[in-house]
């Protein structure tokens, strides 16, 4: 496992666009091969963070594309030279007094490190900056560990949701919490 130096969170630029995407892919590839088909994760990752609508998201101001960037000793590929890459990204709105929270994937190699959580509080800051007094967090239903991540987070399990994913709903949990 790759042990990053240390963290900074910061709102994506269009310049991040390819790494988000790769979090995201690699993310569903690992952790969603028992709830969804390969063909549903490509067209998913495509549909959700296609380059033209991630970097729309990155320049709208209602959402929020945070992302964590790490100084990595053990960079893996020779583009990488400086050893500061992108291992996980929140994406987010504001609608009002509320943030959501859509997603919030940190790469499986990156994992155990803080960065969730530390990608998670950089959210709710920024949802307080903009005028939030609450914040929602989407999970599938049956992605164990991210219901169990916001659980130790201290939210609260609301609602249960469908979401589409490849065309086929799947139960969504809807976490709260006041920040």
């Amino acid at each position: 496992m790759t042990v990053p130096v240390r963290a900074r969170y910061r709102e994506a630029t269009p310049d991040d666009v390819d790494a988000v995407r790769d979090v995201a892919r690699t993310t569903w590839e690992r952790d969603y091969p028992d709830v969804v088909n390969r063909e549903a994760v490509t067209d998913t990752v495509e549909s959700w963070y296609g380059h033209d609508q991630l970097a729309a998201d990155v320049r709208r101001g209602d959402a929020l594309v945070l992302v964590a960037e790490t100084d990595d000793a053990n960079a893996e590929s020779d583009a990488d030279v400086t050893g500061v890459r992108i291992r996980g990204f929140v994406h987010g709105v504001v609608d009002g007094d509320c943030g959501t929270i859509l997603r919030a994937y940190v790469h499986p190699d990156a994992r155990d490190d803080g960065l969730g959580r530390g990608l998670v509080d950089a959210a709710l800051d920024a949802f307080r900056d903009r005028g939030c007094d609450r914040a929602e967090a989407m999970v599938l239903a049956r992605n164990a560990p991210g219901n169990a991540f916001y659980d130790a987070l201290g939210f609260e399990h609301v609602a249960t949701d469908t979401t589409l994913v490849g065309g086929d709903g799947y139960d969504e949990h809807v976490y709260l919490t006041y920040i």
